[in-house]
């Protein structure tokens, strides 16, 4: 379950952006997480709220936007967006370009979490 050890991160991270900015307390925190991070979006929102707890970050709003895999075909340059209709795991076995047929095709999103935005309360002394 590496979710935990990610909230863990997201929220030390959080922390450490708004304490840069003298926030006394964080509202909201967008996310955006690609399908083959493998994160369960539904746990990794729980491990933020029990990670958060006694923090500035308690009690924030959690959004997360999910990020389309993207992939480049090394032989011949087409770009693809890829819609999961499969299981990730099956989808990283049968990748090949669209176009060409190539299986050398390199994963150029879906991978991510990133914070993308924090919106927060800041003293103004």
């Amino acid at each position: 379950m590496h979710e935990f050890s990610t909230a863990v991160g997201i929220v030390n991270a959080v922390k450490r952006a708004a304490g840069s900015h003298k926030a006394t307390r964080v509202i909201a925190i967008r996310l955006q997480i690609g399908p083959l991070s493998m994160l369960n979006h539904e746990q990794l929102l729980f491990g933020i709220e029990i990670a958060s707890k006694g923090t500035i970050l308690e009690g924030a709003e959690v959004s997360i936007e999910t990020l389309t895999i993207k992939t480049t075909c090394k032989n011949c340059g087409t770009e693809t967006v890829i819609r999961e209709e499969k299981p990730v795991y099956d989808l990283l076995v049968t990748l090949v370009c669209p176009e060409c047929g190539s299986k050398n095709v390199e994963i150029i999103q879906g991978r991510e979490c990133i914070i993308k935005d924090i919106k927060a309360v800041i003293d103004s002394d």
